[in-house]
């Protein structure tokens, strides 16, 4: 059976949905540790050229080699782009969110370039790097460029999961996972060119419930509409391919600490 909820009985469903997220409750490590081989998993999504891949990395030693390979790769004329989208890795090291700025760099060195792609990853950031006669340029940001996102959007995504972590006010950090199919259901966005939306919500028994809304992106690159989780409100954009869109925002200040929330999708 399909019907239209309107959209405060959706956001209801939607919700109860994210309730269990709320309140995380999985510690993790502090993560301090430099060893070259100590446990430190990363979850790296990053493209060469036109081609994506993801890799999960358990130590300081993996990362690095994962660096010399994508350094290499923009060595050899590739474009390479890539993510940690795994918050609790750079939320360990800063115990907030990434700087928001824009970050540059140059050099003919190439310890120095994986330096500064390790410090931005540290960040939260997304790294893009390129080679260019000897020279490696890395730039860094929290946000995608507007021009290349506004319309790389537009279509289904099948939303996977939404990571929400939690600095306490002493520090600590603990991280939670909701994943719609656990229960039974699943949801999908779709994104028109005429800035609209639709949210689609497949329950357990067959049923489907659907709410419209608009979208926008602004200057700055945030993508914001009120059918997004946690109240709506405007997301960066981390990361966006033909197959993988990362949208992530901050909750800073609240009486148990800043809470931060990252949603993953994939193109339909």
């Amino acid at each position: 059976m399909k019907k239209t909820l309107r959209f405060t009985a959706l956001v209801a469903v939607m919700a109860l949905a994210f309730a269990a997220c709320d309140k995380p409750d999985k510690p993790n490590g502090n993560g301090d540790s430099q060893g070259n081989n100590d446990p430190k998993e990363r979850v790296i999504v990053y493209t060469v050229g036109q081609s994506e891949n993801r890799q999960t990395l358990e130590t300081e030693g993996d990362w690095d080699a994962l660096l010399d390979v994508l350094c290499t790769q923009a060595q050899n004329g590739q474009t390479v782009t890539f993510y940690n989208m795994s918050q609790t890795t750079y939320l360990q090291d800063k115990g907030s969110g990434g700087t928001k700025a824009a970050k540059t760099f140059s050099t003919t060195d190439r310890d120095a370039m994986k330096a500064w792609m390790k410090e931005r990853e540290k960040e939260g950031l997304t790294v893009v790097v390129t080679y260019n006669n000897g020279t490696w340029n890395g730039t860094a940001y929290a946000t995608a460029p507007p021009a290349d996102t506004s319309v790389d959007i537009i279509g289904t995504w099948h939303f996977i999961c939404s990571v929400v972590s939690n600095v306490d006010p002493n520090g600590a950090l603990t991280s939670d996972l909701y994943v719609p199919e656990d229960g039974g259901g699943s949801m999908y966005y779709t994104f028109y060119d005429d800035g609209t939306v639709t949210l689609t919500f497949n329950g357990m028994d067959g049923s489907t419930a659907t709410d419209s809304s608009t979208w926008t992106l602004s200057s700055d690159g945030k993508l914001s509409s009120e059918l997004l989780p946690d109240g709506g409100g405007s997301w960066d954009v981390n990361w966006l391919t033909d197959n993988t869109m990362i949208i992530s925002r901050a909750a800073l200040g609240t009486e148990e600490g800043d809470y931060f929330y990252q949603l993953q999708f994939e193109r339909e």
